[in-house]
């Protein structure tokens, strides 16, 4: 409510009130050709918007939850709702950046490590499998 004399309505949420101190609670959209390779448990990288990832890094995190059946947003597209836990509330070693609820972030989840060469040889090798077939 920001209005001057504004009337707040019969069942309005007028305070959310949300722990500082607790770890982070951070929910992902996730595209239904992502989710096979998901797990609970798996590590995860939270990179912040507000803050460059390159000069104060992300918070580490682990996948907590996954939704059981997607859901749709406005627009239509559908998606599963992850929650990914992290281990600390602050970012910077030595700055102690805050991170205030409802600040927008991405989520990276590590589902496997792959060399360059692996990315580099992928295009060939999948050729090379489906080469002389009808």
């Amino acid at each position: 409510m920001n209005t001057v004399g504004g009337v707040i309505q019969p069942g309005m949420n007028i305070i959310e009130i949300v722990p500082t101190e607790d770890t982070l609670l951070v929910e992902a959209q996730i595209a239904p050709q992502d989710i096979v390779f998901l797990r609970p448990d798996l590590p995860a990288i939270v990179k912040f918007s507000a803050y460059d990832f390159t000069r104060y890094g992300g918070l580490e995190g682990t996948l907590e939850h996954i939704s059981a059946d997607t859901t749709q947003d406005e627009e239509g597209n559908s998606f599963y709702l992850v929650r990914v836990r992290t281990k600390e509330t602050t970012l910077g070693h030595d700055q102690n950046l805050p991170i205030i609820p409802g600040m927008t972030a991405s989520v990276d989840i590590i589902t496997g490590k792959r060399t360059v060469l692996d990315y580099l040889l992928k295009p060939i090798l999948s050729a090379q499998s489906n080469a002389l077939r009808e």
